[in-house]
């Protein structure tokens, strides 16, 4: 399921994907999409059942955990799937997200949740028909293919379900190969490597804190994890995944997976993004660290307990938790130094340092939605994952210093994903999958006609529709923060290295047949976006 918004923390266009099976059940209601207007002057929750839609009072959820709610929710309605906010949406925290049947974060990551608790929505209740049927336009085709695509996912490396490392290790398998490759964000991106990573890796899940592997509708993979804690925590939630175990553990100086996880699963009950709370936590670590603020308001590296205690500060708006509830930018300003900022377009880059990875510095740079890519749905221009993907890298024959190549990478992976955005397609599947099985997929079930340039084309007119939705609300700056571009990494294999910026976007705007970064009027009559 995608949510789009315009964000309150980047004011770009926003988009959210959520898995599990919500977007099915939307389907076997009656309906393709829900739009939600205006504002309702009493909490409500919308059901939606048997082709009709309902707004039913919230009043007496209103105050309550989004796990909780969803609990509620359940209990009274049966059998159906639920999306609700936590109390960080109703008190319109900027990246406050919308949490999907209790334990998958969603809205993730520029605060979806807001947006509803402005609205007063507390929550969505889908209530699915399993006895309807999707209509198929070449049925026999359409078993063949499945046939055929189940065969490559068994026979991938990653995807298999019971041998494919990203299976057995879900996200967090992406731990070790950026550590590896001293590409890993610790503290605050000052440096690019954490003796503790192999602490917070998938690996270490497995052995530990893992109790068993979910799945989303219809998918073998199950790549997502449900964790308990086993000492001294109390928790059984979904995740962290790899974002999470970043931001919140690495970036914030922190290795004990286990109170990553518990921090991950507050965040979740809260309806606070656990990303962006994390990174902007490392923000006052950080600030703490160079004296900017007191010790007793600010947060000492790795300090589990004042990082719980700030997150429920923030769900709430209460004392420093205000401040931080506002987003990087304004955190970092009202810290005194902007530069600890590590926002692009109001939201914080996650996952891997843009210094190390250029592929990936280039995508979060010139993304509609800011620096808010998932490393997973990209895996293939990651520098550190070349091992893992093989033949399906489009980095491995690239040379870093190879920017028009690297640009046109970028710009292929951009309208892929859009595309496959619009057709509610895990982006994950693109470890096994090629550009010409979604074709034919779409082909098959819909009784169209289209090739592979056609579907591609698509994709770049979304891109470039979202891109001419930010310049009409102004905002048109391609970039990375300050430290990406002028500050070397410090120390080890890649020390000496900045961002090339100037070089790639140059090379990258050519490609796009852009003008300067602006959308001219013969791409947009190339597009017939006139």
């Amino acid at each position: 399921m995608t949510m789009v918004f315009r964000s309150p923390l980047t004011r770009t266009i926003a988009y959210a994907n959520t898995g599990g099976y919500a977007a099915t059940a939307l389907k076997l209601a009656g309906f393709d999409a829900l739009e939600i207007r205006g504002r309702s002057d009493s909490p409500k929750y919308v059901l939606v059942r048997g082709g009709e839609i309902t707004l039913l009072d919230a009043s007496p959820l209103w105050g309550k955990g989004a796990n909780e709610c969803i609990k509620l929710l359940k209990s009274k309605h049966g059998d159906v799937r639920v999306l609700s906010i936590g109390i960080a949406g109703e008190n319109k925290v900027k990246f406050a997200n919308i949490v999907n049947d209790a334990g998958r974060s969603s809205g993730v990551r520029h605060g979806a949740g807001a947006v509803l608790g402005d609205k007063r929505v507390k929550a969505v209740v889908i209530a699915a028909d399993y006895s309807l049927r999707v209509p198929i336009a070449n049925r026999e085709k359409f078993m063949d293919l499945l046939r055929r695509l189940n065969s490559k996912i068994r026979g991938s490396p990653l995807l298999n379900r019971v041998t494919g490392l990203f299976s057995i290790y879900g996200t967090p398998l992406a731990v070790n190969p950026l550590n590896r490759f001293e590409a890993l964000p610790f503290r605050n991106y000052t440096k690019t490597s954490f003796e503790g990573a192999a602490q917070l890796s998938g690996e270490k899940m497995n052995g530990t804190i893992l109790i068993s592997r979910l799945t989303c509708n219809s998918c073998s993979v199950q790549c997502r994890r449900e964790t308990v804690g086993v000492s001294r925590y109390s928790f059984r939630t979904e995740g962290p995944d790899y974002a999470q175990i970043s931001s919140l553990g690495s970036n914030c100086g922190v290795g004990d997976l286990e109170a990553v996880a518990y921090m991950n699963y507050l965040c979740y009950e809260l309806g606070v993004d656990p990303i962006e709370t994390g990174n902007i936590l490392a923000i006052l670590a950080h600030a703490t660290e160079r004296g900017l603020v007191a010790q007793d308001q600010g947060l000492r590296w790795g300090d589990v307990e004042r990082m719980v205690e700030l997150i429920r500060m923030i769900s709430t708006k209460t004392g420093i938790g205000g401040i931080l509830a506002e987003g990087a930018p304004s955190v970092s300003q009202a810290l005194g130094d902007p530069s600890l900022s590590t926002a692009a377009k109001g939201i914080t880059i996650q996952n891997a340092d843009p210094r190390v990875e250029y592929g990936w510095g280039l995508l979060n740079a010139t993304d509609n939605t800011g620096a808010s890519a998932h490393i997973w749905v990209y895996p293939d221009l990651i520098y550190s994952f070349i091992d893992l993907l093989g033949e399906k890298s489009l980095v491995a024959r690239i040379a870093l210093n190879e920017y028009d190549k690297l640009a046109s990478a970028v710009r292929y992976k951009q309208d892929l994903v859009a595309v496959l955005d619009s057709l509610q397609i895990c982006a994950f599947s693109n470890m096994a999958y090629d550009l010409e099985d979604y074709v034919e997929a779409l082909n098959v079930v819909t009784g169209w006609n289209i090739d592979r340039d056609e579907l591609l084309r698509v994709g770049e007119r979304i891109f470039n529709l979202e891109r001419l939705y930010n310049e009409a609300n102004g905002i048109v700056d391609d970039t990375l923060p300050t430290r990406f571009l002028s500050d070397p990494v410090p120390s080890g294999k890649n020390m000496g290295r900045v961002f090339p910026l100037k070089e790639l976007l140059y090379n990258y705007y050519s490609v796009r047949g852009w003008e300067a970064g602006r959308i001219g009027e013969p791409k947009l009559k190339e597009l017939s976006l006139t």
